[in-house]
């Protein structure tokens, strides 16, 4: 193994606050997708009132559905407002699911509480449903080479509606004609609660791919993998669906 590995430095957003089943496993993914290509990831955990160093991160992660801490990880996050928006608009990724994705949005409102203030990294806005929402989906992804398909299971007690003329897009093509989660830039985010990056390796490699690219300033392409046990989950997923 080469002495000075190609490295990814990555912002967890939140924990503390935020995460829940599955949250950890992306990264995990992540670093160990990496690792099989001498890659170095290093994992900064962001809590409380940590402040956000712009040009010290190439990937943030922002994943979680505790709704009963969105609030407080609102107020804490908005105190790296601009550097994360300067972030998103350097076109470095991000990958925020679930509640991170709320919060990413331009604002979201709890039952019939007051609307309270997001990122607006993404314009959107997001609701708390009466019912919460679980099913499969399968859809496609307009910037993965040929349109590959991302596969993966919603659990989510928000919905989340994207402003009409803007540059944010759909993240997802469903497969019945509607469209999942939000995306700009380089900036995505879904309510995908599975291991997306386990069950969509190709996905997971994109966002490495942006993080590298970010660092390095040019493109490197990135070792080929086996990915059979992968490729097995992704594929049991889009023909059960």
């Amino acid at each position: 193994m080469s002495k000075n590995p190609l490295k990814i430095k990555i912002a967890y957003l939140y924990p503390d606050l935020l995460q829940g089943y599955c949250d950890r496993a992306n990264l995990d993914v992540f670093k160990l997708r990496s690792a099989e290509r001498n890659i170095e990831v290093e994992i900064d955990e962001i809590k409380n009132n940590d402040k956000i160093t712009t040009s010290k991160y190439d990937f943030y992660y922002i994943s979680g559905s505790n709704i009963d801490s969105l609030d407080l990880c609102a107020k804490k996050i908005m105190n790296n407002y601009t550097q994360l928006n300067i972030a998103a608009e350097s076109l470095v990724p991000m990958l925020a699911i679930s509640c991170g994705y709320v919060l990413f949005c331009r604002n979201y409102q709890l039952n019939n509480s007051t609307i309270k203030n997001g990122l607006s990294i993404l314009s959107a806005t997001s609701s708390m449903l009466q019912n919460p929402v679980y099913s499969k989906i399968v859809g496609s992804c307009e910037f993965l080479k040929q349109k590959k398909e991302i596969a993966g299971f919603i659990h989510s007690h928000m919905a989340t509606t994207l402003d009409e003329n803007t540059d944010t897009k759909p993240f997802l093509a469903l497969r019945n004609g509607n469209t999942e989660g939000a995306r700009y830039n380089n900036v995505i985010g879904t309510y995908i609660t599975s291991p997306l990056l386990a069950q969509n390796p190709y996905f997971c490699d994109y966002l490495i791919a942006k993080a590298l690219q970010i660092r390095y300033k040019c493109n490197i392409p990135l070792a080929k993998l086996t990915d059979d046990i992968e490729w097995y989950s992704h594929n049991y997923l889009v023909e059960s669906k």
